[in-house]
């Protein structure tokens, strides 16, 4: 489905991707850890076809995603990937909710656009806010019209960073039974380790020097301390039980 070949990249001066490479097979449900600044979401939009490699390759279905190579092939690969960012604000645009989650379906000419808006609009419990302005909303339900502005087009791959910021217990739970739900490929962007297993199978974990450390099973990951903190996924502080004052390691799970 997607492989990247020893992929580079940088702003400026700045390389926030060092030589990865990493294969995603049809179906995979893959979880991207790590820090802020390792490179997660410049990944998730290297494989979106919004930046491309400076340097080595990203393949999709064999076919390298240039900026010529995109255009070839634009209307399928839209079709069939689709990306939610990390700050939703951006991709909010349209006067209502009902036109933000129709907009992508009509982009791309589908006949049932009707149908598509209702059903996601059910399915993530925002059809009371169809015909409010996102403006208005709060950030948990801003990211949840993003998410359904992705899921309406029901894309093979699905690219998520950080899905479940701002999100209150109820609706976090909600996302990740419907994210078990959808027989696609995902690949979630998370520092979030309480719930990292909860959203796939595979662990592939970027270091603070923006390298590939670790890429296979949850119970591996979780054994090796070492790499959770070279990583900064853990943190050591100081909290108390009862009068007793005392520090041990704690894993990242604010975001």
């Amino acid at each position: 489905m997607f492989e990247l070949r020893e992929v580079w990249f940088s702003y400026g001066r700045e390389t926030v991707l060092k030589g990865i490479n990493l294969k995603l097979k049809e179906g995979e449900r893959v979880v991207l850890l790590g820090g802020n600044g390792c490179g997660k979401s410049t990944l998730l939009k290297l494989m979106d076809g919004l930046l491309f490699a400076e340097k080595g390759k990203v393949l999709w279905k064999g076919r390298e995603l240039t900026p010529s190579g995109l255009r070839k092939m634009e209307e399928e690969f839209r079709r069939s990937v689709a990306l939610l960012f990390q700050d939703v604000e951006v991709m909010l645009f349209n006067p209502t909710v009902e036109d933000e989650i129709a907009f992508g379906p009509r982009q791309l000419n589908l006949q049932d656009v009707e149908e598509r808006v209702k059903k996601w609009g059910n399915k993530l419990g925002i059809k009371p806010l169809f015909k409010r302005s996102p403006a208005e909303l709060s950030i948990g339900e801003k990211k949840k019209v993003a998410l359904a502005s992705v899921l309406v087009l029901e894309p093979e791959v699905l690219l998520l960073d950080e899905p479940l910021s701002n999100l209150d217990p109820r609706s976090t739970g909600e996302v990740i039974d419907l994210l078990w739900e959808l027989h696609i490929t995902t690949v979630v962007a998370t520092q979030n380790l309480s719930l990292a297993a909860e959203l796939g199978e595979r662990a592939v974990l970027l270091s603070e020097e923006h390298r590939i450390i670790y890429d296979g099973d949850f119970e591996g990951l979780f054994l090796n301390r070492d790499l959770l903190l070279q990583a900064n996924l853990l943190h050591l502080h100081r909290h108390r039980h009862g009068r007793l004052l005392h520090s041990h390691f704690h894993p990242h799970d604010w975001e």
